[in-house]
């Protein structure tokens, strides 16, 4: 009967860190607290911001522009995707929704709403060094980390 408890003791030590490892594998982290998975592709950059000159304009997926809301434009990333935008500089982040095309000037990744730049404390420098995160790359338990403060951003991208 002893042995048979150590075997299973045994077995059930090593599937703990089979699993471990398994998620070690698929995940790291960039950030304290924030785990990414490797696969994807996650920019380093400057970010900017615009509001007022293109306030009311039509953006690249046909909406009007609210510089109020927390929207983003991009390059490379579909309209639509949220990312997660990480400043660097202060660990400050806001999830955003990518809506229109931009920024074009060189050296730039991200334009950023006023109101997603004033959340992340960049709209009186005006430019900062951020990280850009697909919500999708997230770990989930990452995702349950920040559930509250990811939802509640979502929720003021339209």
């Amino acid at each position: 009967m002893k042995i048979f408890l150590i075997l299973v003791v045994i077995t059930l030590s090593f599937s703990g860190t089979f699993i471990w490892h398994k998620t070690e594998e698929v995940y790291k982290e960039f950030i304290r607290h924030i785990k990414v998975k490797k696969n994807c592709k996650i920019e380093r950059g400057i970010a900017s911001w615009y509001g007022p000159k293109f306030h009311g304009r039509r953006t690249a997926n046909g909406e009007i522009f609210d510089l109020f809301k927390l929207t983003a434009a991009s390059r490379t990333l579909p309209l639509g995707t949220y990312v997660l935008v990480y400043n660097l500089e202060n660990g400050k982040f806001v999830v955003v929704r990518i809506n229109d095309r931009g920024p074009y000037i060189e050296g730039r990744i991200i334009d950023l709403s006023f109101a997603a730049a004033f959340k992340i404390g960049l709209y009186r420098k005006g430019i900062g060094e951020v990280l850009v995160i697909p919500l999708k790359c997230l770990s989930p338990l990452t995702q349950l980390r920040f559930y509250d403060e990811l939802v509640k951003d979502i929720l003021k991208t339209y």
